[in-house]
Formats: C-alpha cells, sequence, structure tokens
C-alpha cells in the first residue's frame, strides 16, 4: 500500500521535479518507507511518476518504485495488492520473464509487457496504478474493479496529474481550489460524493474497474477512458440448482480468499467487532496461519454501543492474541481535529476507522484485515428488508399512493424515518428507491432547500440485474461501499500507514456471490448463506443477537462536549456556510431540528454540514 502521482505537461524537467516534490509530501503519510521520483522526456512533454511506499512485500530496496522494466521502456507506480501474483509470476516465468525482486509490482509491469492493457483484467486484488508506457507513448491509469483503491486526475489541453488522493493535487498548484457545485449537491443527498465527481472543480475520480489512456500530442493531451469486465456485470445464475451445493463452494472461495489476504511480509492484524463479519474472518485466519492472529476491538464506556464482551468471545473461541481498547469521550475530542484533516474529501462518516486504525498502527502493525463488504454481499443491511417490503405496495395505484402520502405525510413527518416512509410510498417502489431513499443523507428537496442545487442521477444500469435482492447489493456496492466504506476507510488508515484488506469485497467471491439466487440470501436469519458456509466455525452465540456495528457514540457526544463546537460552527453559518453557498438559516435548523429530538433526526445531518465547512476551510477550496 502506497501513494502515487504523476503528471504529463509542457514544462521543464526541473519545473516538473518541484511540483511532484510538492505531492509527494502531501502522500508522506501512505508511504513512510521511502520515496522516488522518475522523470523522462518524450519529445515537448516532461513525464513525472512519484511514489511513496508502505513496504509490505519483499521489504528490500528491490521493491522501491516508481519500478522501471530491464530495458527501461516501461516505468509504473502502483499502490495496493494484487493477491494473485504468485500465479500470474509462475505464468509469466514459464514464457520466458524474470523477476528481480519478489513484488506483485514487478508482476504488473511484466505482465502489461506481455499482455498490454489486457493485464488489468487479470489481476485479483486492489490497485490503482500509473504506468508510463515509452515505447506507445502513453500513460494508462488503471484501478481495481470495486473501488478499494482510489485514483484521481485532472486535465487540461496541456497538463495531466493524478494521485491516490485529491489533496495531493491541490498540492500540485496545477488544480485551482474550487468548489463543484454537482460535487457538493451529491454530497449533501448521501453524505459523500459520489463517483466520478469530487468537491473539487475539475477532479475526476476513475471509476472502478476502468483504465485511463492519456496520450500526449503535439495540438494537446488526449484522454480516452475504458472499463474492463466487472465482477457485477453477468447477471445470468450459475449452473446450481442446490443452495447446499452452492454453500460447499462458497465455503471453498471463502477459505481461497482469506488465504490470498494474507499473503504478506509483515504480519497481518484483524479489526474484530465481534459481529458475524469479522468473526468469519478471525475463523478463517485461524485456521490458515501458523500463530496466533493478533485482534483488536475498540470499545466504548457507554455499554450500548460497545461489543467488547462479545469480540472476547470471539478471540476466547479462537485464541486469538486480543487487545481491547476503550475509547472515552475526551480521547475522541483530542484526536477530532487530526481525524477530520486526514479526510481526503469531507464524509458523514469515517471517524470510526480513523480510531481503530490509529490504535492498530500505534501497535506496531503495517496490515489489517477488516470484515467490510459483508453486510453489502450478503443482504446485511435494512434496504434488502425495505426492497421486499415495497414490493407489495406496487400492487397499490400511484394515484391512491399519492393522496396516502398528501394526507399522512401532512401529519406525520416528525422524524426522519417517517419522511422516509412517505417518500418509499410515493415511489415507483423499484429496488433503485429502495436503495436511494435508504441511503439518502437529504432528500432531493431537503438538498436542494439547503444548496439551491438538485442532487445529480446516478447512472441508471446499477438497477438492471433482474433480481431484486442481487440488485440492491449491486447499488449498495457501486454507491455506499465503494463511495463512503472504502473511500474513508482508505484515508483514514493510510493517514497511520495502514493497509486495510478487505476479504469480502474480492472480485472473484464477488462474482460468484451475485450468481446465486437472492432469496437464498434473505431469510429468519442474519446472512443465512454466509452462517451456513461457516456453520461449523461459529458459536451461535455470534448471530443470535441484534446487530450493532462498530459506531461512534456520536448522537451523545454532539449533545455534551462536541456541542460548543457545533454550536460555533453554526452560529458562524454566516461566514462559513454561506461562503459555500449552503443556506445558513436552513442549515441552522438542521442543527437546532436534531438538538430538539435527537432520537428522531439522524446525527449524520448536522454532522456532515460541519465537516463540509471544516474540510473546505483547511483546504482553502472555495466556489
Amino acid at each position: 500500500m502506497c501513494g502515487i502521482a504523476g503528471i504529463i505537461t509542457r514544462q521543464d524537467e526541473s519545473s516538473v521535479g518541484e511540483t511532484l516534490g510538492s505531492m509527494v509530501c502531501a502522500l508522506a503519510h501512505r508511504g513512510p518507507d521511502g520515496r522516488g521520483v522518475s522523470i523522462r522526456r518524450s519529445g515537448p512533454w516532461s513525464i513525472g511518476l512519484a511514489h511513496t511506499r508502505l513496504a509490505i512485500l519483499d521489504l528490500s530496496e528491490a521493491g522501491a518504485q516508481p519500478m522501471q522494466d530491464s530495458q527501461g521502456a516501461c516505468c509504473l507506480t502502483y499502490n495496493g495488492e494484487v493477491y494473485n501474483f504468485p500465479d500470474l509470476k509462475a505464468d509469466l516465468e514459464a514464457q520466458g520473464f524474470t523477476f528481480a525482486s519478489q513484488t506483485d509490482t514487478e508482476v504488473i509491469l511484466n505482465a502489461y509487457q506481455r499482455w498490454s492493457t489486457a493485464a488489468i483484467s487479470r489481476l485479483r486484488g486492489m490497485f490503482a496504478f500509473g504506468l508510463w508506457d515509452g515505447p506507445g507513448n502513453q500513460l494508462i491509469l488503471a484501478r481495481d474493479p470495486l473501488g478499494i483503491k482510489p485514483l484521481y486526475y485532472y486535465s487540461t489541453p496541456d497538463t495531466f496529474v493524478f494521485a491516490s488522493e485529491v489533496r495531493a493535487l491541490l498540492a500540485s498548484g496545477v488544480v485551482p481550489r474550487r468548489l463543484d457545485p454537482e460535487g457538493v449537491a451529491s454530497y449533501l443527498h448521501f453524505g459523500s460524493v459520489e463517483t466520478p465527481r469530487t468537491l473539487v472543480a475539475g477532479v475526476q475520480s476513475l471509476d472502478p474497474g476502468c483504465y485511463l489512456t492519456v496520450r500526449p500530442r503535439d495540438r494537446g493531451m488526449s484522454v480516452e477512458e475504458a472499463c474492463g469486465s466487472q465482477p457485477f456485470t453477468a447477471p445470468a445464475p450459475i449452473p446450481l440448482t442446490r443452495r447446499d451445493d452452492a454453500v460447499a463452494v462458497l465455503r471453498e472461495v471463502l477459505t481461497d480468499t482469506v488465504r490470498r489476504h494474507l499473503i504478506s511480509d509483515v504480519p497481518v492484524a484483524l479489526f474484530l467487532s465481534g459481529g458475524i463479519d469479522s468473526s468469519v474472518l478471525a475463523a478463517l485466519m485461524t485456521r490458515e496461519m501458523r500463530e496466533k492472529p493478533k485482534t483488536f476491538h475498540i470499545g466504548f464506556k457507554e455499554h450500548e454501543y460497545d461489543e467488547g464482551r462479545f469480540a472476547g468471545m470471539i478471540s476466547k473461541e479462537y485464541g486469538t492474541d486480543h487487545q481491547d481498547i476503550v475509547l472515552t469521550e475526551q480521547s475522541l475530542l483530542e484526536m477530532l481535529p487530526d481525524a477530520i484533516g486526514a479526510m481526503d474529501q469531507p464524509t458523514m462518516d469515517g471517524i470510526n476507522s480513523y480510531v481503530v486504525s490509529k490504535q492498530v498502527a500505534e501497535a506496531g502493525y503495517k496490515v489489517a484485515l477488516s470484515g467490510l463488504g459483508a453486510d453489502e454481499l450478503f443482504a446485511g443491511y435494512s434496504s434488502f428488508r425495505r426492497a421486499r417490503l415495497l414490493r407489495p405496495m406496487a400492487i397499490l395505484p400511484p394515484v391512491l399512493r399519492r393522496a396516502a402520502c398528501a394526507v399522512g405525510g401532512a401529519l406525520l413527518r416528525d422524524t426522519v424515518r417517517h419522511r422516509k416512509f412517505w417518500e418509499f410510498l410515493e415511489s415507483d417502489c423499484s429496488p433503485r428507491a429502495a436503495y436511494t431513499i435508504s441511503r439518502q443523507l437529504y432528500s432531493p428537496v431537503e438538498a436542494e432547500a439547503l444548496y439551491k442545487a438538485p442532487p445529480p442521477a446516478r447512472e441508471a444500469c446499477l438497477e438492471e440485474h433482474p433480481d431484486a435482492v442481487n440488485a440492491i447489493s449491486i447499488m449498495e456496492m457501486r454507491g455506499y461501499m465503494a463511495d463512503t466504506l472504502l473511500r474513508d476507510t482508505d484515508f483514514m488508515s493510510m493517514a497511520h500507514a495502514l493497509e486495510v484488506r478487505v476479504p469480502f469485497v474480492d472480485a472473484a467471491l464477488v462474482q460468484y456471490v451475485l450468481e446465486l439466487p437472492g432469496q437464498w440470501k434473505i431469510g429468519g436469519r442474519p446472512k443465512p448463506l454466509l452462517l451456513d458456509a461457516v456453520a461449523e466455525l461459529l458459536p451461535q452465540g455470534v448471530w443470535q443477537r441484534p446487530k450493532m456495528g462498530f459506531t461512534l457514540p456520536f448522537k451523545r457526544w454532539m449533545l455534551s462536549e462536541l456541542r460548543p463546537q457545533l454550536d460555533r460552527a453554526f452560529g458562524a453559518a454566516e461566514d462559513g456556510l454561506r461562503t459555500l453557498g449552503i443556506d445558513p438559516d436552513r442549515a441552522g435548523e438542521v442543527w437546532e431540528a436534531f438538538q430538539a429530538n435527537p432520537s428522531g433526526e439522524r446525527w449524520t445531518r448536522p454532522w456532515a454540514l460541519f465537516v463540509l465547512g471544516e474540510w473546505c476551510a483547511l483546504h482553502g477550496v472555495r466556489p
């Protein structure tokens, strides 16, 4: 796991070196083990690649980047882990390729030499890279199919820059610090900016599973995007008619996936919440590792939020080397400025990832596994249940539903849950409606009142899967998981130079599970398909309890110790949020509504506005 950056420009090599130096400094937290810069010329153009290294595989200098091939024709800066690199390496060696390191970096470099851009679809893992192809006079940027690793870029006719983080692009001096109105509207709607937009005008996020080909020409820059195969583009079910057979195959795929995610030349830890997902990983890790896995749990004094007893039960069950860390309100307050500063883009979430990553990194670990992605894949969210409940509603004539909403909505709108119910009833009752309304932070009407701009629509292809459960899975993975959970996990963990691996977000696993009938994933128990695949490994106490999730007690803290900070932010909205185009009166109403009814108004609504103002002020981003 590392930080990558690069530039193509008509400037001289000295200027390029200065620009890359600034970008590398902005990425230093991602790779404290080394840094490198490579600059070359192609006609009137300077091409520069930069890298900050977090050494995980082959800790020697042989793994340093940017890495060139044996002829020096191609050069690569790469961030991530390719878990099938031993297989690819053996294949390439059989075809005559030689290797000077034990890294997956060199495998990607030689794979490109052998298969060109077709090599990208052969990579199984999380990755983002920039590869300069000298003979082809082109830069290739690629991102993994599920969007685990980020990649951002900015282009003009005379300059193209890319980096692992938006703040590195801002540090280049090339990108104007201007707010993107569509990015703000998207943020208000979902609590994070949807790909391919960002909060900065002109800066785009490369779509998951896609690659760019950038060619410097005499008359300017040519930028072309192409997308390869993705794990959820083929809706046809696999030829398995027996659920028991599918469960047996799933167990094998899960075991193989976890085994591959343990490949490392440094120790691997686990975030252990005590819930189903991390418990499955603990069970499989224990079977695959020779030594006892190291597990970490973040707990709280507030018992309604604390899962420590369940994490302790799992640790005892599997004999892990466990560390339970209690987070207090005061310790969070001390961390909060740094946590907000670690946000590469504003988000309504993410502080929890910062906290647990900080503790694991301070314990001396560079790699940790997370159970992120299992809820999306195995129907663990309320959006799946809502999709099933909405189907009978669709039978009612739309005119009747609208009339019910007009009457009921006028009488009962005192909580976010009530307002969303009327939105569900008035919708077309499709899987898209179940997902979108479940996930929205502010409704389109509310967002437009705050910012005077409607949220941009998502691409329609996300609901084309004929199976309603699998359709929701795809939308959750392409939306909330990629744009919020994975993005937050990346920049919050890399703020501490910690690589977080997510076995449930593995392309082979995702593709297999999405080919199974959705009805197999819904039942009286939580995530029944996953539970059946590991039935002999998990104690019943893991799943015979209410789902909690790892959530900080923000609702309580915002009404106590954090309250003065939010009071100041919303009280100064004339100078803060108004500068960004946010209506200060509406913003103040959101904060007041939460204080008056914290049980009915979600804490994330005022918190997201607070973070937006803080992030823009910190980075000097203005309309």
